[in-house]
């Protein structure tokens, strides 16, 4: 659910502003009814309220000034798993919430150098303040945290910054036109993140929750760099493109070996900051006009990680880089429209891309220390799910073009996933009469009818 309201506001020939500000939530619930002494809800929600004021002056016919600040306000639900009904022996439990307030400002200059030349320089300085109320442990210097590395406990009451993080964020970026059918783009930058998606795909049902950088959790950073080139072919009939990309990445939170993400109340002790790269290149032909119109793309991009703290006693894959989860080398996308008339026309989109890595229990093995069977797992990420593929088509109505006509409206009919292929969501492991089994889920693994209306005034 969101909602956001915006005013842009002409002060001046040089000066306009751009005001907005809004909320958005999110949230899920998992219910567990299979058995009734057991039947539980595990729910998480994100609450997120935002203010920006954007500016734009007009030094000259060459410089144009922009600058801003935002405001962020986070307020997180980070879990609950409470008893269904009054027959359930589920215990009520519920981790603490995370608040936290981010802001930055900005400020850059576009630049029109030459005809042909045009350069965007930038700075951008963010703050997050983690807020009370908030209980959070301290742990040995030089050692990871752990329950047993714990030094002390400490609480901090409401609306008290319990940590700071702040730093600067730089970019720059140039074009230069060969003619009006060619030209080549670069571009640099920096980044933070304060937010970090942690996903559980190992169950069932998998549960994404977004967790705040704290105490014991540093934010994201990296930096990227990117380029591409861009041609037009005669008469605009084409337009082609290539891009690459390379990006570097520090503190990316990942998760230690055996890890449990689920209803954590000291998740630091389970996950850990690690290092990565990612790199790729896009190339893409578009057909803009035409009764047959659309484009087509192919993506074949590589994100690793390693960890590479020297705490760490036996680090994943044993300090080797490995795939993340979004590790997909190649991505195919079609989409394609054909004009039957002014009104009425058949689309579709096509998209295959490499399936996700995953890891795997290979087999098990007796703890002599724990006195238990425990799961042997491969590599991290060293297995991939099946490839994805999906098609869509659909039929469309376009509006009438009488512009006396209160009302403009517009309508489809379309298939949504028109072979109906079964692409894995997730894969999950139970134990069956002393074996481990795996199953693959997919969502919407089967044709889907649909039907849209717009109408526009």
């Amino acid at each position: 659910m969101n909602f956001s309201a915006n005013w842009r506001s002409i002060f001046s020939e040089k000066l306009t502003g751009n005001f907005s500000f809004g909320y958005d939530h999110y949230d899920y619930r998992n219910d567990e009814t299979v058995e009734e002494t057991a039947a539980a809800r595990l729910s998480f929600a994100i609450n997120q309220w935002f203010g920006k004021a954007d500016f734009s002056y007009k030094i000259d016919d060459n410089h144009t000034l922009n600058f801003g600040l935002m405001s962020q306000f986070y307020n997180i639900n980070s879990g609950t798993y409470e008893p269904l009904h009054e027959n359930s022996l589920v215990r009520l439990d519920q981790l603490q919430k995370d608040k936290a307030l981010e802001s930055a400002i900005y400020i850059g200059d576009q630049w029109e150098v030459t005809s042909k030349l045009s350069v965007n320089a930038g700075i951008r300085y963010s703050m997050f303040n983690l807020m009370g109320p908030r209980t959070y442990r301290t742990y040995q210097d030089g050692m990871l945290p752990s329950s047993t590395t714990v030094v002390d406990s400490i609480s901090v009451g409401n609306g008290k910054v319990v940590k700071t993080y702040q730093g600067p964020e730089f970019r720059l970026s140039a074009r230069y036109a060969f003619n009006d059918d060619f030209s080549v783009k670069a571009g640099f930058n920096t980044m933070r993140q304060y937010i970090h998606k942690v996903s559980n795909t190992t169950i069932m049902s998998p549960t994404d929750t977004w967790k705040l950088s704290d105490t014991n959790i540093k934010p994201q950073n990296g930096w990227q760099l990117a380029a591409g080139a861009y041609y037009n072919t005669p008469g605009q009939m084409l337009e082609l493109s290539v891009e690459g990309y390379y990006k570097k990445l520090n503190d990316y939170l990942d998760y230690r070996s055996s890890a449990k993400l689920v209803m954590n109340h000291h998740l630091e002790t389970d996950v850990i900051n690690t290092e990565g790269y990612a790199y790729g290149v896009e190339f893409q032909v578009k057909k803009p006009s035409g009764k047959l119109n659309g484009w087509a793309s192919y993506t074949y991009s590589r994100t690793f990680l390693r960890q590479n703290d020297p705490r760490i006693a036996r680090p994943v894959n044993n300090g080797e880089w490995y795939p993340t989860e979004y590790d997909k080398p190649h991505d195919f996308k079609l989409v394609g429209n054909y004009k039957f008339t002014r009104r009425y026309s058949l689309s579709f989109n096509m998209d295959y891309s490499t399936g996700r890595p995953t890891t795997i229990p290979a087999g098990q093995y007796y703890d002599q220390g724990l006195k238990k069977m425990q799961v042997y797992y491969t590599d991290r990420n060293s297995y991939r799910v099946p490839d994805y593929f999906r098609l869509d088509l659909a039929f469309n109505v376009e509006p009438s073009h009488h512009l006396t006509l209160l009302t403009h409206s517009s309508i489809s009919f379309g298939i949504y996933n028109l072979t109906g292929r079964k692409n894995v969501y997730s894969i999950y492991y139970v134990s069956e009469k002393g074996k481990i089994q795996g199953y693959k889920m997919s969502i919407f693994g089967a044709p889907i009818p649909f039907v849209t209306y717009n109408i526009k005034f």
